[in-house]
């Protein structure tokens, strides 16, 4: 009889030792996956740098390859889809590139160098009306701002601004292309109104 009891109080020890083990060996694995989810930021971050440096000397293939990495481990990452889009349109790649800054603009509708990016694609393609949302929304989020508060002299707005005005141009809206010309005016008196504003932003771009 004793060594029934003895038997039984030993079996339920092992069932209780068994529980917190597996209770334990869940708590590690939630602590891990928090873990990843809370480093994946700076994680995808690092890789995109190294991204951008290989580009910048030239080996588009490794910064291919970093960019394959970063979306491997978030493949809705706005900034990632962003400089993926780069590296295609490098590569001649357009329609694929397009695409690609689509996913960026889906990810992330703040990511105002992908929406004037692919705007600029559409531009470049002839397909004005297709650009004017995406630079309406860079317009919306309106300029960038330096550590005092003041306005920044270079940033996407001011250059959204002036493609805006050839694209309402070129699809025949005069009011809003007034309306741009004004808003334009007003916040950078050195714009002037040109007659092809995209000509000169990109000569303002050359000469900075």
């Amino acid at each position: 009889m004793e060594d029934r009891l003895i038997l039984a109080r030993q079996r339920r020890e092992r069932r209780q030792e068994r529980k917190e083990l597996a209770a334990k060996s869940c708590y590690s694995i939630i602590i891990v996956i928090v873990a990843l989810v809370a480093l994946r930021p700076l994680m995808v971050n690092q890789i995109l740098s190294r991204a951008d440096a290989y580009l910048a000397t030239g080996m588009v293939e490794e910064s291919q390859r970093q960019c394959d990495k970063a979306l491997l481990i978030d493949d809705d990452n706005s900034p990632a889809w962003c400089q993926f889009a780069r590296l295609l349109k490098i590569r001649g790649d357009r329609a694929a590139a397009i695409s690609a800054y689509d996913k960026a603009v889906q990810a992330d509708s703040t990511n105002g160098s992908a929406h004037y990016e692919l705007a600029m694609m559409y531009v470049d393609d002839g397909r004005h009306q297709m650009a004017i949302p995406h630079l309406e929304q860079v317009r919306r989020l309106g300029p960038n701002r330096t550590q005092d508060g003041a306005m920044g002299q270079n940033s996407y707005y001011r250059e959204a601004l002036y493609v805006l005005v050839l694209c309402y141009q070129k699809v025949g809206d005069p009011v809003k292309t007034e309306v741009t010309l004004k808003e334009m005016r007003a916040l950078y008196p050195d714009s002037g109104t040109p007659e092809d504003p995209l000509q000169s932003l990109r000569q303002n771009s050359l000469s900075h």
